[in-house]
């Protein structure tokens, strides 16, 4: 299936053998897949080698050994001498971080040959910061509802999209537009869930594809955590369906164990969140530039990686919810909520995403920042409510523009930029 990052991919094979590529993300989001699909097109050759089934390897890579042993090493696991055309893929750097220095040391003496290292994880690995002249770094996320489109073949309907901006979607276009977009809500943007959707078109299967995914990512935790945050990070992480189904979708310590203290569980919470198994959302305290100065650290809402996953964790029947007009008012809590974050994030104009509260009145859903300009973001579950809570923020900050997310087509009117749902990755 195509993902938009295969452009990144071929934008940097081209500058080879300035850098080598780092790709990272949450787990099963379909890094290995994807660098197989780009290696297979992309050049006569290619090997992959796991790090963590690879122990020799991973340990000279740890220990920064020289380019010829490590080569020889890799020989030795490939049975065959590889040309300097062959594109090595590092997998489950993850499992080794301390290897990525190392994996630096092999790719400038080897000659900078073409090398891409993968990682199920998103924050800052061990000494990337003191290489980064030598890597390109990318992240992979769930998919986008515009990929989507692309894997079910209904590119005639990205185009319309494309064009909302000069042309109205026609009523059959948007017709289409929104049963894709129910099928997204239902099915979520996992590469393995989304190509079971294309190929059988079976709830029941993606259901269970869902929920074989959430047990994986209870795996990991307990794999990999540190053992003294292991216990921790699973509360937290077990926690996330009831913090974000309350009314109040702040993160509460009390609701992971009645005892807990914030100071107990930082540490586990900075875990899940590098981990990429869930996103962070910190609360901002005013709407001024920049935004980084006014953040409430102890102030956040923690959702889940994927709205798909969201749905299955909370038990939510797929025969129930059908995201339409009529319906809309009852979906726009948490789901879909999630689903625009994650829309928004992949979005190349939209930089750090907060959320804002005025006293225990009204709530912006994200607030972000773009050249100073601060930027109200409201998912639309009541129009009254939600008009109402851009108001008191307009009124507070006298910002000059605000983003409301519906179904309705593209429109601006005073001062509210109006964002279909399905047309966030094209604003």
């Amino acid at each position: 299936m195509f993902r938009n990052m295969m452009n990144d991919l071929m934008e940097w094979q081209e500058t080879v053998p300035e850098t080598f590529f780092l790709l990272k993300g949450a787990k099963s989001v379909g890094k290995t897949w994807m660098i197989r699909d780009f290696a297979t097109a992309c050049y006569q050759s290619f090997e992959v080698l796991s790090l963590n089934k690879n122990t020799r390897l991973a340990s000279l890579f740890v220990e920064r050994a020289e380019a010829q042993e490590v080569e020889q090493e890799i020989q030795r696991l490939t049975k065959r001498e590889l040309s300097y055309e062959t594109l090595l893929i590092f997998d489950d750097l993850h499992c080794s971080p301390l290897s990525l220095p190392g994996i630096c040391k092999y790719f400038l003496e080897c000659g900078k040959r073409p090398i891409v290292a993968i990682a199920s994880w998103v924050g800052i690995m061990p000494f990337e910061k003191k290489i980064e002249e030598f890597i390109t770094v990318r992240t992979l996320m769930p998919m986008s509802f515009e990929e989507f489109l692309i894997a079910n073949k209904a590119q005639e309907v990205c185009r319309y999209i494309e064009k909302q901006k000069v042309e109205v979607l026609p009523d059959h276009i948007k017709y289409k537009v929104l049963e894709y977009l129910n099928h997204f809500y239902l099915v979520g943007g996992m590469p393995e869930a989304v190509l079971s959707f294309v190929q059988n078109r079976d709830y029941k299967k993606v259901d269970k594809i869902l929920e074989k995914l959430i047990h994986k990512e209870r795996e990991y935790i307990w794999d990999s955590a540190p053992r003294v945050l292991r216990k921790k990070v699973m509360e937290i992480w077990e926690s996330i369906p009831n913090q974000l189904t309350k009314e109040n979708r702040k993160f509460m310590y009390h609701y992971v164990n009645p005892k807990a203290r914030a100071r107990e569980y930082e540490s586990a919470v900075a875990w899940l969140v590098d981990s990429g198994l869930v996103r962070k959302v910190k609360r901002v305290k005013a709407g001024v530039s920049p935004l980084l100065e006014q953040v409430d650290e102890k102030s956040f809402e923690l959702f889940q990686l994927d709205h798909g996953l969201l749905r299955v964790w909370n038990r939510v029947s797929s025969e129930i919810y059908k995201l339409d007009n009529a319906m809309y008012d009852k979906l726009s809590g948490v789901l879909v909520e999630q689903m625009v974050l994650a829309e928004l994030t992949l979005n190349s104009n939209v930089q750090e995403l907060y959320f804002w509260i005025s006293g225990a009145t009204a709530k912006i859903d994200f607030v972000f920042e773009d050249e100073e300009e601060i930027i109200p973001v409201v998912v639309q579950a009541n129009v009254r409510t939600k008009s109402q809570n851009l108001k008191v923020f307009h009124k507070k900050y006298d910002n000059r523009m605000a983003i409301r997310i519906s179904l309705e087509s593209l429109n601006f009117k005073k001062g509210i930029l109006n964002i279909p749902l399905y047309g966030l990755w094209n604003f």
